[in-house]
């Protein structure tokens, strides 16, 4: 894209702000952002909120590596956690407690979005999961992990009709968001 995806523009802020924005006014005790390339000019960019910063050295080995570091990070005393992936400027504060709530209410050790038929970030995750992360490697993280295992996630409806929270991959998927007025 020739810039940091977390630092494009959207609705007026940077794209990962958008995503710490709704993790911060959530129901989480503790939220933790990891970073990769761009580390300094992305802190010194986004308006972090009271988010925690752990820096990925390992990131150009792929998206496992930043969900292995998240996780490390982590108190002994953590039951679980919530996996947000930092380019999905749709998520909301909401959305975030919805999936808390659900994986209580459940009985099961994880909750994911679902739409088309497929379990999606942003996931939450019982610690009794987290030794399963151990074994991923390259660009793999929850979504392998929610979709290897639908038996144990409990499924949360996106909340957009007809749609889910944009997943901002590309320059394609970026000009969409960006003529979308929602």
């Amino acid at each position: 894209m020739g810039e940091p995806k977390q630092l494009l523009p959207v609705r007026g802020r940077p794209l990962l702000e958008t995503a710490l924005a709704a993790a911060c006014a959530s129901q989480l005790d503790e939220v933790v952002v990891v970073l990769g390339a761009h580390a300094d000019e992305i802190r010194r960019s986004v308006r972090l909120g009271r988010a925690r910063v752990v820096v990925n050295p390992d990131h150009a080995q792929g998206m496992s590596t930043s969900l292995k570091a998240g996780i490390a990070s982590l108190a002994a005393n953590v039951s679980r956690a919530v996996v947000i992936l930092g380019d999905q400027p749709d998520i909301s504060a909401e959305m975030v407690n919805r999936l808390l709530e659900t994986q209580v209410a459940s009985g099961l050790p994880a909750a994911a979005l679902s739409f088309d038929g497929l379990l999606h970030p942003p996931v939450v995750l019982a610690r009794e999961l987290w030794g399963d992360i151990d074994s991923l490697e390259g660009d793999v993280g929850c979504r392998a992990l929610v979709r290897a295992h639908p038996e144990l996630v409990a499924a949360v409806a996106a909340e957009r009709p007809g749609g889910h929270p944009i997943d901002i991959d590309t320059r394609e998927d970026f000009e969409r968001l960006a003529a979308d007025p929602a």
